[in-house]
């Protein structure tokens, strides 16, 4: 994600990964998958990709 004005507010990966090693250093564990051309909203601009990167993420998650 980049940080400008036609994303919304989106991190840039370098404030992401900031805010990564934030969360690890609180033992939270965190995934990241960086994509720089998505819209800040790309559950409605492109679903089918969100929802393959949703599943991914969610199939890490404890049962």
């Amino acid at each position: 994600m980049q940080a400008d004005d036609d994303r919304l507010g989106a991190l840039s990966d370098e404030q992401a990964a900031q805010a990564g090693l934030l969360m690890e250093s609180a033992g939270v564990k965190v995934g990241y998958e960086s994509v720089p051309d998505a819209s800040h909203t790309m559950h409605r601009s492109d679903p089918a990709r969100y929802v393959r990167i949703f599943t991914r993420w969610a199939a890490t998650l404890p049962e």
